[in-house]
């Protein structure tokens, strides 16, 4: 019995030991730049705006934006978030503009607005 009292009492002291350690070791570990927030980044690109843009022509229609191509199909409509000044790119032909033009460039008037093309 005064054995197993004896390792209990040990397995308790080593576990205090160990947690009084852990908070001193987790602010000496430097993660490097994964706990960083780069606050230079999120203060360039200012508030985001939610525009959703409606195809209400009869074909897919593709838009870039920022590099990255969304397709909408025929009578669906995409939600899409950017910063303001962001472009958006007609990547399909479609009636009025060519591929490569810009539809419309997000500003702050647009927020929650629906953005219709065809």
């Amino acid at each position: 019995m005064l054995r197993n009292t004896r390792m209990f009492a040990c397995s308790l002291a080593v576990l205090l030991v160990v947690g009084a350690m852990a908070p001193a070791a987790a602010n000496a570990w430097s993660l490097g730049k994964k706990t960083k927030t780069d606050a230079i980044t999120s203060q360039s690109q200012g508030a985001l705006i939610s525009v959703q843009v409606y195809n209400k022509g009869e074909l897919i229609q593709n838009i870039k934006m920022e590099g990255q191509v969304y397709t909408i199909q025929p009578h669906q409509s995409l939600t899409i978030t950017a910063a303001e000044g962001t472009a958006i790119y007609a990547d399909s032909p479609g009636n009025g503009f060519q591929k490569g033009d810009v539809l419309f460039t997000i500003n702050s008037a647009m927020k929650g607005a629906k953005v219709t093309f065809n």
